[in-house]
């Protein structure tokens, strides 16, 4: 059971379209015990790891013309630290960094890094939660800013929830988050976010569960100008109502996912409102001991630091095998598709011109080899494009890459 929720968290987690090193960086490797044929190392309180890889990228701005070839090197490495300080509370402790060289476009060069401290408390057998804190730096997506000048993006955030067993197989909960991203090209860079959830869950003796959320949020961004000069205000509230399921049957199939109805609400240019149903779900599905299956599928509004629009609807889903026909070999395939709409531009909304409505498709072929303990070989290829009704917008682009990492 905990094989198949790792796996299906992981899935959940990685974006169904990303840049750089991530077909190597996510590949299921049978040591970590990825697969019910392989058991899982011993878990360590503390875990580091370094890693150096290559990228070749045959049009690295993603431009419709004009394709401009880099090869990328990165070299980093990053610590986890998980500990139990007092009685049941536990502290979970996560940083790492990468620095990214171009070899051509060296104006693009960057020192990426992300960290996050996360205190799970318990308070008797009824009560617990986390409260959790993270940050993040980063390139601006190369595929939004076609251009060689560097664009850097930091994510901030804070959590903190907790749920209460009135019964055994009842749980209420409740929590609360805040966001702020910022990009360092823009004169108001800063975009905030506050949430507020509840929920109620029916669990099972197994550790499957159904439950009901709701969740709102409020968010303030930077005034956009329109063509006209005309100052448009972001902000916005949201209101999601879901239906939550966990479900695991052995170790054998994993499905985590929500169904639901979100309605965003904007303070200025009504027009730009969204209200629809919503969904992400992941399953995963081991046919055989040495073999998975997985997939991921979502329709959802998200506000994006890296492109121009408030929101973004975005509908989309990755499925692909992976196979351990040793214990030291594994080979993972993903057929991706994502559709966005970018019905949340104030300018072009304003100009009365055409909505970016844009579709990226892509094939990822990934392998593992761990040719002894603690030693990671990942070797992959990423073939996509993307289509859009803007003309110009459109690319196409092979990526070929290669890492080695020592995890210990």
């Amino acid at each position: 059971m905990k094989k198949a929720k790792a796996a299906l968290a992981a899935s959940l987690m990685a974006p169904a379209v990303a840049l750089a090193f991530e077909s190597v960086d996510t590949l299921p490797w049978p040591s970590m015990g990825r697969f019910p044929a392989y058991p899982a190392e011993a878990s360590r309180p503390t875990t580091f790891w370094l890693q150096g890889g290559l990228m070749h990228d045959d049009n690295i701005l993603r431009l419709e013309a004009n394709e401009q070839s880099d090869t990328v090197g990165r070299l980093g490495g990053g610590i986890r630290h998980e500990q139990r300080v007092i009685g049941r509370q536990r502290v979970v402790l996560e940083a790492r960094a990468d620095y990214y060289d171009f070899q051509d476009l060296s104006s693009l060069d960057h020192l990426a890094y992300a960290g996050f401290a996360d205190w799970r408390w318990e308070v008797g057998n009824k009560l617990s939660g986390s409260v959790l804190l993270g940050t993040e730096e980063r390139l601006a997506d190369l595929s939004e800013t076609r251009s060689a000048t560097k664009t850097m993006v930091t994510l901030h955030r804070a959590s903190a929830d907790g749920g209460y067993l009135i019964t055994p197989n009842l749980r209420l909960r409740a929590g609360a988050g805040w966001s702020s991203s910022e990009r360092d090209d823009r004169a108001d860079p800063e975009t905030d976010a506050t949430s507020l959830v509840i929920g109620a869950d029916y669990l099972t003796p197994l550790g499957n569960r159904v439950g009901l959320e709701a969740r709102n949020t409020d968010g303030e961004a930077p005034a956009d100008a329109d063509v006209f000069g005309t100052l448009v205000s972001n902000d916005y509230t949201e209101r999601e109502l879901s239906l939550v399921v966990g479900y695991r049957l052995g170790t054998r199939l994993g499905v985590d996912g929500r169904v639901g109805r979100t309605k965003r609400s904007y303070d200025e240019l009504p027009s730009r409102n969204f209200d629809d149903n919503t969904w992400r779900v992941g399953v995963e599905w081991f046919p055989a001991n040495k073999t998975s299956l997985v997939l991921t599928y979502y329709n959802e509004p998200r506000s994006i630091i890296d492109v121009s629009a408030s929101h973004v609807v975005v509908k989309g889903f990755s499925f692909g095998p992976s196979w351990a026909p040793t214990q030291k070999v594994v080979l993972s395939a993903r057929v991706l598709r994502e559709d966005q709409k970018f019905a949340g531009d104030p300018a072009a909304v304003l100009a009365g011109t055409t909505l970016r409505d844009e579709t990226v498709d892509a094939l990822r072929l990934a392998v593992g080899w761990e040719p002894q303990r603690f030693w990671h070989v990942g070797l992959a290829m990423d073939r996509g494009e993307r289509t859009s009704n803007i003309s110009g917008r459109g690319y196409e682009f092979t990526t070929v890459m290669a890492n080695v990492a020592w995890r210990y």
